[in-house]
């Protein structure tokens, strides 16, 4: 799978890491005047020689670079003779910005028609809010995620790495399956009102939207330990709930609870309730060496986290390093 990326930011490299995690090959089409803004983003890392932002070596490595203005005509000839030899082109601009550089999508899959055309946008290429500028709390915000008031940002960015950059590659996975090529219009929002389908379910139902497993039910929340930690509470079904309820003199009241919990360290409580699935609550930084974690291989020696399609190695291009490819 030979792939170009005319992506930059989070959505679309996140995608192409998706696919280099099921083996392709991506070429990063940057812009001479600084490439992908990413590269410049602090905290940095110092990998391979090259102090580059951490972001970019995540989303990046193991990617080749070239560098091309794509206002520049001769540049635009460059990027098409290489439309020839790939298989999926991805791309990240607002709709319109592809036409008039003169590389309109439609046009690109009537000349070359086994390419996959990916354009992946947060509200999509036709609605009225197709032109306007977003981030994923914009779109988190649009497709319902945050339930009741008051919403609270959410730690991870739904829109732009689940909904949009693996979503964006499954649906080119299937393009290339199909062996039919064409343009795909994916939209960050589409993706997270797609997740939701039993949310929506419920409310076609008539039934409201749902509160058990949205923190409505004690046994499905967070608690505070004795150390000043956290436990998560899954016992959704009844023989976990039982094994709770043995702690606590058979009640399951979020006081019982809260009591329950408070007795013991954070750490303590998967020993004693891990099969009732109550789970240690980790801060970010504590991730990379818990053993579960450690077991499954998730992270490279550098500190960077594979993606969830597959290992990624490889060094961190910099710009215009594969000019000549």
């Amino acid at each position: 799978m030979r792939v170009l990326d005319l992506s930059r930011l989070l959505p679309g490299p996140f995608a192409t890491l998706c696919l280099q995690g099921l083996g392709a090959t991506v070429l990063k089409v940057e812009d001479p005047a600084g490439g992908d803004y990413l590269r410049h983003l602090p905290p940095t890392l110092h990998l391979d020689g090259n102090e580059v932002g951490a972001w970019f070596a995540a989303l990046n490595r193991g990617k080749r670079s070239i560098a091309l203005n794509l206002r520049e005509p001769a540049h635009r000839e460059r990027l098409l003779a290489l439309c020839d030899e790939a298989d999926v082109l991805v791309e990240s601009f607002r709709p319109g910005v592809m036409a008039r550089l003169g590389l309109d999508p439609e046009a690109l899959v009537r000349r070359f028609p086994r390419l996959v055309v990916a354009s992946l946008t947060g509200w999509g290429q036709k609605g009225p809010m197709a032109g306007l500028p977003g981030h994923d709390v914009g779109f988190m915000a649009l497709a319902g995620m945050y339930g009741g008031a008051p919403p609270e940002v959410a730690r991870l960015q739904w829109g732009d790495v689940a909904a949009g950059g693996l979503v964006a590659a499954l649906r080119i996975v299937g393009a290339l399956y199909s062996g039919k090529g064409g343009w795909l219009d994916i939209a960050m929002l589409d993706g997270l009102v797609g997740l939701q389908q039993t949310q929506f379910a419920q409310i076609a139902a008539g039934s409201g939207p749902d509160t058990f497993l949205t923190g409505g039910h004690p046994v499905y929340r967070f608690y505070r330990c004795a150390d000043g930690g956290y436990v998560s509470v899954g016992a959704i079904e009844p023989q976990f709930q039982e094994q709770i309820a043995a702690e606590t003199a058979g009640e399951l009241s979020e006081e019982a609870l809260k009591a329950l919990f408070a007795a013991k360290p954070r750490d303590a409580w998967l020993s004693v309730l891990g099969h009732a699935c109550v789970v240690p609550v980790l801060r970010p930084e504590e991730v990379a060496t818990h053993p579960q974690v450690q077991a499954r291989g998730l992270f490279t020696a550098d500190g960077l986290v594979h993606p969830p399609t597959g290992q990624v190695w490889g060094v961190v291009p910099r710009l215009g390093e594969h000019d000549g490819f």
